[in-house]
C-alpha cells in the first residue's frame, strides 16, 4: 500500500481494522474445502480399486485425483488470497484532522473515502449477536452532513473507534466557533 497521504501537521491517532474472527471464519471454510479432495487419497485400497473398476479409470485413478486436487488447491489458494486481501486492506485511519476509510472490494478495486470531523452528524455502533458480543466486533456507521453513510462491518473494538472519532469531533468543534 502506498504511503498514507497526510496533510502538513496531520498525525494518525488510531487505526481500525476488521476483527481477526472475520478472517478466521472465512478462511476456515476454504480450509475445510481444501481438505475434502485429500480424503480421496486416503480411501482404503479396496475402495479405490472398486471406484476405478466401476468408472473405468484403471491405472489413471491416482494421477487424475492428483491433477484435480492440484486444480482445486490452486482455486482455493486464490480464494484465500482474496479473503486475506479484503481483510487486511479494509482499514479506517483516525487522524487529528479527519477519518480515512479504505475499503477493498476484490483484488484490484479499492474505495477511499475521507470525511472531516466537522462534517460528522452521528456515529452509531451496532453489536448484534452472541459471538460478536463475546469476541468484541461489530459495525460502525458514521453519518455525515452530506447525508453520506460510512459503514465498516466486522470492525474490532467498535466502541473504541467511536470514542476516538467523537473525541476528535469534540476537539474540532471546540476549536472552531
Amino acid at each position: 500500500m502506498n504511503a498514507l497521504p497526510l496533510e502538513p501537521g496531520e498525525k494518525v491517532l488510531y487505526t481500525a481494522r476488521k476483527h481477526w474472527f472475520i478472517f478466521a471464519t472465512a478462511a476456515f471454510g476454504a480450509v475445510i474445502l481444501g481438505l475434502l479432495p485429500l480424503a480421496l487419497l486416503f480411501l482404503p485400497a479396496e475402495l479405490q480399486q472398486r471406484i476405478a473398476a466401476t468408472t473405468h479409470l484403471t491405472g489413471t485413478w491416482v494421477n487424475l485425483i492428483y491433477f484435480l486436487t492440484s486444480i482445486w488447491m490452486l482455486l482455493l489458494t486464490v480464494a484465500l488470497a482474496r479473503i486475506w486481501t479484503d481483510y487486511y486492506l479494509d482499514v479506517w485511519f483516525v487522524t487529528n484532522f479527519r477519518v480515512m476509510a479504505i475499503e477493498q472490494r476484490g483484488m484490484f478495486n479499492r474505495k477511499i473515502s475521507v470525511f472531516r470531523f466537522d462534517q460528522i452528524q452521528d456515529v452509531t455502533v451496532e453489536i448484534a449477536g452472541l459471538i460478536p458480543t463475546l469476541v468484541g466486533f461489530g459495525t460502525i456507521k458514521v453519518q455525515t452532513a452530506s447525508e453520506d453513510m460510512f459503514v465498516m462491518r466486522g470492525v474490532a473494538r467498535p466502541e473504541t473507534l467511536k470514542e476516538r472519532i467523537m473525541e476528535q469531533h469534540h476537539l474540532i468543534n471546540i476549536a472552531t466557533p
